[in-house]
């Protein structure tokens, strides 16, 4: 049971690269509709708001309607893709992705999303993860510098650290 404890930190270890993961997929999609998405302008024409949470963790997430014409003469309102804090009525650059004009961002939002610090904190877990796991399992001794971790007691009753002999298990 004392072996499940300790590879217990692992878990953060595979959190934090799960995280990395997703973060990095996410900065890749965000790029690749940027690069082959057109730009034309539009309005804000009313604000989509979705909460989560309860109480004082609720958290409101607002992502904007937006109302284009595309290249192709075609008049589309979709709501964003990405969370934006323009206002209705707002007139701003317009991304949208030529195959589905419904997937739509403001130009200036477009690709940003967050992925870096997701980055950061699954970079963050993994590490806490890894220390936690090399502490607690044995394979991080910090015993001064030395190897081995003998100690002699002098008649005084006092003890103190000496290098253990060769071949000497200590574990």
């Amino acid at each position: 049971m004392e072996q499940v404890f300790e590879y217990l930190p692992l878990l953060f270890v595979a959190f934090g690269a799960v995280i990395v993961l997703v973060s990095v997929r996410g900065i890749v999609h965000g790029r690749r509709f940027v690069r082959g998405a057109r730009r034309v302008p539009g309005v804000v024409t009313d604000v989509a708001t979705t909460f989560t949470g309860r109480g004082e963790h609720l958290k409101a997430s607002r992502r904007p309607v937006l109302t284009f014409t595309t290249a192709e003469g075609r008049e589309v309102t979709a709501e964003s893709l990405v969370e934006s804090q323009l206002g209705i009525g707002r007139e701003t650059d317009v991304l949208y992705d030529p195959e589905d004009p419904t997937k739509a961002a403001p130009a200036g939002d477009a690709g940003v999303g967050g992925g870096y610090a997701g980055i950061v904190i699954g970079l963050i877990a993994a590490a806490v993860g890894l220390a936690v796991f090399a502490a607690f399992s044995g394979h991080f001794t910090p015993s001064g510098g030395t190897e081995n971790s003998c100690q002699i007691e002098p008649a005084d009753g006092t003890s103190e650290p000496v290098d253990c002999p060769p071949g000497m298990d200590v574990g």
